[in-house]
């Protein structure tokens, strides 16, 4: 009973699912996220095995990536150099979207750490250390998550903040209570207030 309940909110199955209610269109571009990312970009990459694929996920997770895709392993909990790799390519994929793009975030826990892009002035051995303090210290997720996102070019809706064009769709599996898209990656895959384009955000399994 364990394993099936596992199972059934796995990366792969909680994207199928989503995905076989048909009302999601055919996108553009995919960017996956967090630690189940390569498990959900298969499942999208299974209906769509044309469409350009980001992978960011933790070391060890790239397993059974989609062909063609660019597939980036960082660090988790605490960030290094290839977080920043993969919130630099994450920016690259948003801004490259044309102005009738629809792009497909598909974003799980563990996010907040595999990409990152420090404010200026901030450097990644601060956001180290800092982080590092955080996870000592036994804060909320929500707070420790407010703190990242202010120190942070890409979270709280800052990276979809680049899109320009027509429709983002949000598909996230959470692993915070509540099952805030503002919480789950430190809403890496969250829209900016008042985004210019249409946004479709669903929690698909928590």
């Amino acid at each position: 009973l364990w394993h099936a309940g596992v199972d059934a909110v796995g990366g792969e199955a909680s994207v199928r699912a989503a995905l076989a209610a048909g009302d999601i269109d055919a996108p553009d571009r995919i960017v996956a996220v967090g630690k189940a990312a390569t498990a959900m970009a298969r499942a999208a990459a299974l209906k769509w095995p044309n469409v350009p694929c980001l992978i960011v996920t933790k070391y060890h997770h790239a397993e059974g990536a989609p062909a063609g895709a660019e597939v980036i392993e960082a660090a988790h909990p605490v960030p290094d150099a290839a977080s920043v790799e993969g919130g630099q390519a994450g920016i690259k994929a948003v801004e490259a979207c044309g102005s009738a793009c629809h792009l497909l975030m598909l974003v799980s826990g563990g996010a907040s750490s595999l990409v990152e892009v420090p404010e200026e002035l901030l450097t990644l051995d601060d956001l180290r250390r800092e982080t590092e303090d955080l996870l000592a210290s036994g804060i909320a997720i929500g707070d420790m998550n407010t703190h990242r996102t202010a120190r942070s070019q890409v979270k709280g809706g800052k990276l979809l903040a680049r899109f320009k064009g027509q429709r983002v769709t949000t598909l996230a599996i959470s692993d915070v209570e509540g099952d805030s898209l503002a919480t789950i990656g430190s809403g890496i895959g969250d829209a900016p207030p008042s985004a210019p384009f249409h946004f479709d955000p669903r929690i698909i399994a928590s």
